[in-house]
């Protein structure tokens, strides 16, 4: 997490390589925030905490009135200000813990997170998240392994694990807990149960497919029509196809990976290693990978896919 605020951090870079969101995504938030509402209701202003690039606040401008992203790390927020180009968007430095101190109170409809509420504190966000968000606001995170898949081939996910995140790889370079609360696609962070919220409005979606995380054993349903009104009319949790996945060339992948804080911690406790960067099967730990992979695939390009979970909860009307 220290790396983001780096100031030799390549934030661009990072920015651009990360896979983006479908539309299917914003949709299923918005049709869970805005059941039950009126037209035109729930619809002023949203916020995204740990917006990191602005990658989940681009998805906010068309639905609301204003947008504001924050994220504690200076680097994250001034390339965040260079790709939106929303008239309604701004951007503030702030841990999300801090969220209360910078947003009145009953002021924000939605707050969402994408990729970035591991890293939160939530037995001080919680609280806070009740005092900004109006009656009947909603809280949105969602968030996907940070180990890929490569669609296709799954005997390769082990391989991709041992990179990723066993004590041969990165794993030990890892921040902890947030790393592990994030390949568990969030199971570990508990719904509030205090009487701001609306229990019974707590919902978790697993973007999964058949063959990735075949514990959780929920009711399957299939991804709507990409024109249907609705996203989903179900109110269980389940599981569903996997939506989130990006068509990559080795460069891009290798550049993607290269963005990885473990990584950069690895590297520098490992000099000897840094020094060989970018010598293909005698580089470092990424090139050795990387190079194992393609020999594997022996293709030019590859297909990546995250699973990924979405989990929402609404504040009580009044």
């Amino acid at each position: 997490m220290s790396t983001f605020s780096n100031s030799s951090f390549d934030a661009a870079r990072y920015a651009t390589s990360r896979p983006t969101y479908p539309p299917v995504l914003i949709n299923m938030v918005l049709d869970h925030h805005l059941r039950g509402k009126t037209d035109g209701e729930g619809k002023k202003k949203a916020l995204d905490l740990g917006c990191g690039t602005g990658q989940a606040t681009q998805l906010l401008p068309n639905h609301f009135a204003s947008v504001l992203g924050s994220d504690p790390s200076n680097v994250m927020i001034e390339q965040a200000k260079k790709q939106s180009s929303a008239s309604n968007v701004a951007f503030i430095v702030s841990p999300a813990e801090d969220i209360a101190t910078k947003v009145d109170p009953a002021s924000i409809d939605l707050v969402v997170a994408g990729e970035a509420a591991h890293w939160f504190d939530h037995t001080r966000l919680w609280p806070a998240l009740a005092r900004i968000l109006k009656p009947g606001g909603t809280v949105a995170y969602w968030g996907y392994c940070s180990a890929p898949r490569i669609t296709g081939h799954p005997e390769l996910t082990p391989l991709i694990d041992e990179y990723c995140n066993s004590d041969r790889g990165l794993g030990p370079y890892f921040q902890e807990p947030g790393h592990t609360i994030c390949d568990n696609l969030y199971r570990d962070i508990i719904f509030p149960v205090s009487e701001e919220w609306d229990s019974a409005s707590g919902k978790r979606v697993y973007f999964i497919g058949d063959i990735h995380f075949p514990d959780l054993k929920l009711p399957h349903h299939p991804l709507p029509a990409s024109d249907a009104e609705k996203t989903f009319s179900v109110d269980e949790d389940f599981q569903t196809e996997i939506i989130l996945s990006k068509t990559m060339t080795w460069a891009q992948i290798e550049g993607w990976w290269r963005t990885w804080s473990p990584l950069h911690t690895y590297l520098e406790q490992h000099p000897d290693e840094s020094a060989r960067t970018g010598q293909g099967k005698e580089g470092d730990i990424l090139d050795r990978f990387v190079y194992s992979l393609k020999e594997r695939l022996g293709t030019d390009d590859v297909e990546l896919e995250w699973p990924m979970v979405l989990m929402m909860i609404k504040k009580r009307s009044a």
